[in-house]
């Protein structure tokens, strides 16, 4: 979703980076969102404001507050419920004391969207919809994709351990196998981190497969081939055989012809 800028875009994103991993973090990135937006809009419309004040601060001013409720209209209820959830961002990062869950993100982005479309409105712009469903699919995401990832990881090592067993791999195959079932260092990695390297992982193991499968392929064709070959053999060795017991001989030059029919056949011309 794109917020005015890019500034508030990336803010936005970073919050729902937060709300798929089920971080805490969440309550900072609201916190800072929030205060954006605030001063997007009151710098779009010349309103004063002490640069360095919190959002906190400045929605109290008189200036701020009479903007916000005289201009934009914005109401009670969603003024005075937009303070308090900056008081209880605020005492999140300063006690860390709360755990985030959807009920409270579907909370306070519902204000916080309410709060955006009272400036909509006022540019005449189109409005937010707020898909409350949506917010719900992508909580936790981050933590469900990661154990998903680390199931196809498993399988996909648990397929390729009889072929590097065995050693049916070509040598860089079996290298990076065993670099990628002794990977340690992904537990040091945020869930983002880790869903990056796990979805690599997948893409090489599953290349390594391929390549398992069409060595195996090349085999198969190879012994049909030869299978084929023995039995064209074998049917010009009857026809010989047949022949001399009805007392006659083949020549060299019907032999050729033969096999030159044979020949043709195996390879799709007659």
């Amino acid at each position: 979703m794109r917020l005015f800028n890019d500034l508030l875009t990336a803010r936005y994103e970073t919050l729902e980076r937060n709300i798929k991993s089920k971080s805490n973090s969440f309550y900072d990135s609201y916190l800072d969102l929030l205060e954006t937006v605030i001063k997007y809009f009151l710098d779009e419309n010349r309103i004063a404001y002490g640069e360095t004040r919190t959002c906190g601060y400045i929605v109290r001013t008189d200036e701020a507050k009479e903007f916000f409720k005289k201009e934009l209209k914005v109401d009670d209820y969603t003024f005075d419920i937009l303070l308090d959830y900056i008081k209880k961002c605020n005492n999140h990062k300063h006690k860390k004391e709360k755990n985030i869950k959807v009920e409270e993100v579907i909370s306070f982005l519902k204000v916080f969207f309410d709060f955006v479309n009272y400036y909509l409105d006022y540019i005449g712009a189109i409005r937010i919809e707020f898909n409350a469903e949506y917010f719900v699919s992508i909580f936790g995401e981050t933590e469900r994709l990661n154990n998903e990832f680390r199931l196809e990881v498993a399988k996909l090592c648990g397929e390729l351990k009889e072929s590097y067993e065995a050693n049916k791999l070509s040598e860089a195959d079996i290298e990076t196998y065993k670099m990628i079932i002794s990977d340690k260092d992904i537990e040091l990695l945020n869930l983002d981190e880790q869903n990056q390297r796990l979805q690599a992982q997948i893409s090489i193991l599953k290349d390594i497969k391929l390549n398992s499968m069409e060595d195996k392929l090349n085999k198969t064709i190879d012994m049909l081939n030869n299978m084929q070959d023995y039995l064209a053999e074998n049917r010009i060795i009857a026809r010989r055989v047949s022949r001399l017991i009805d007392g006659k001989e083949i020549s060299d030059e019907e032999l050729k012809a033969e096999r030159e029919k044979l020949e043709a056949i195996k390879n799709g011309k007659q």
